[in-house]
């Protein structure tokens, strides 16, 4: 019998799938941070049973990650996989006892989400006009257009919007559903030049479900996506990180930055707490501050 199967590994993936209904993304990093520990104290403590792990061997483990240069985030994920894990555990009756709740999570520090500028995005969207003008272009872009504008003008996440269904506009109201995480659903207006390109991609493929698809009418995946958002912004910006997450930290960004309500936001982001949401006041902080040093005759150092 596999080591996996020992620990009940093939059954929690299952749990994570049909009860909480996370993500396929989420499940296969979730599994994969309990196989790598596993695979550690079976080749370093002969452990090969669920009693057998304690505390101890987990900090161990742990330990040896931010010693070979892992940060803290990185760690503090594989920390919340673990005690999803043993949570199940638990509930199942698997194990007698939690060895994480002895385990402590390092401090990280907090890192203020990587948003584009006004300008710079705006400058963006207009390149999208010119380039209708050039049958090539659109070709190669239109799709990828289409992605960046509704990220931008919607604040969804990738997975969100790879799953957004026809069904879920609404083009008298100026509305989309959608379905987040848990399966929590929440209502976002859509502008004008938003819905022109939602009504578009919906017409693109009668037979799909879905708003958009491939060229062969096929759902989109998620690295299709990536690329897509990460090709356009490489043309446009200099920045580092360039993932469609970075158009949802833009959305937020920009709408506290133009005196949007933080609760508001709040839910138009579909942000179970407000705290997920306040790290954009700190951009908007930053921003002030840049302001103040460049403008105020005693701010220039």
């Amino acid at each position: 019998m596999k080591l996996s199967d020992v620990f009940f590994v093939p059954r929690f993936e299952v749990y994570l799938t049909s009860e909480k209904k996370v993500s396929p993304h989420t499940v296969k990093a979730y599994t994969s941070d309990i196989i790598s520990l596993l695979n550690y104290l079976s080749d370093k403590f002969d452990t090969k049973a669920p009693a057998e792990v304690t505390h101890l061997l987990i900090k161990s483990w742990l330990s040896e990650l931010m010693a070979s240069g892992m940060d803290a985030r990185s760690v503090n994920r594989k920390i919340s996989s673990l005690k999803t894990y043993y949570k199940y555990l638990l509930k199942h009756r698997l194990v007698d006892k939690d060895p994480m709740l002895k385990v402590t999570s390092p401090k990280t520090s907090k890192k203020l989400p990587v948003f584009i500028d006004e300008s710079k995005m705006t400058e963006i969207v207009e390149s999208f006009v010119d380039e209708k003008s050039d049958e090539k272009n659109e070709i190669n872009h239109g799709i990828a257009n289409d992605i960046l504008l509704t990220l931008y003008h919607t604040g969804m996440r990738l997975s969100e919007l790879i799953h957004l269904e026809k069904r879920h506009i609404d083009m008298s109201q100026e509305t989309v559903k959608v379905l987040g995480k848990r399966n929590k659903e929440r209502i976002i207006p859509i502008t004008g030049e938003l819905k022109a390109v939602l009504s578009a991609r919906a017409n693109d493929h009668p037979a799909s479900p879905y708003v958009f698809n491939t060229s062969e009418g096929k759902k989109l995946y998620p690295n299709f996506v990536y690329r897509s958002v990460k090709q356009l912004l490489s043309e446009h910006t200099t920045l580092k990180k360039k993932s469609p997450h970075v158009l949802r930290h833009t959305f937020a960004t920009h709408l506290l930055n133009n005196g949007g309500d933080l609760n508001a936001i709040k839910e138009l982001l579909g942000h179970a707490n407000l705290s997920a949401t306040q790290v954009y006041t700190h951009n908007s902080v930053e921003r002030l501050k840049k302001i103040h040093q460049q403008a105020h005759p005693k701010g220039k150092h």
